[in-house]
C-alpha cells in the first residue's frame, strides 16, 4: 500500500468518526431542546393551576375540572419528560436513577446521589 492510499484510508476513518460524534452531539441537543420545551410547558401548566385557584377563591367560581384537566396533563407531561431525559442519558451512555432522576454510569450498582439500589 503506497503512501497516498494510506493517508486516504485514514482520513476516511477520521471522517467516519467525526460524523459518528456529530450525529450523537444532534441527537443529545434534539432531545435536550425537547426536554426544555417539555419543561416549559409543564412551567405553564403550574402558572394555570394557580390562576384557577385564585379565580376559585376570590369569585367562588368552580374551577375543580379546570384543574383536573390540567393535572391529568401535568402527569402526562411528567412521564414524558422522565422518557426524554432517559433518552437523553442513554445517547450518553447513562441512565437515570428510578429514585431520585440523576444521571448515572450504567455500570453502577447503586446510584452515588442517593445510594438506591439500581438495576
Amino acid at each position: 500500500m503506497d503512501i497516498l492510499e494510506q493517508i486516504t484510508q485514514e482520513a476516511k476513518k477520521a471522517g467516519e468518526f467525526i460524523t459518528e460524534k456529530a450525529v450523537i452531539v444532534k441527537d443529545y441537543t434534539v432531545a435536550t431542546w425537547d426536554a426544555a420545551e417539555i419543561r416549559n410547558r409543564i412551567e405553564g401548566l403550574y402558572k394555570s393551576i394557580g390562576k384557577a385557584m385564585y379565580l376559585a377563591h376570590t369569585t367562588e367560581a368552580d374551577t375543580a375540572e379546570e384543574i383536573d384537566g390540567y393535572i391529568n396533563e401535568l402527569i402526562s407531561l411528567h412521564e414524558a419528560l422522565k422518557e426524554k431525559e432517559a433518552e437523553r442519558q442513554a445517547i450518553r451512555n447513562r441512565k437515570v436513577c428510578p429514585a431520585c432522576d440523576k444521571p448515572i454510569e450504567k455500570g453502577n450498582i447503586f446510584c452515588p446521589h442517593c445510594g438506591t439500589q439500581v438495576k
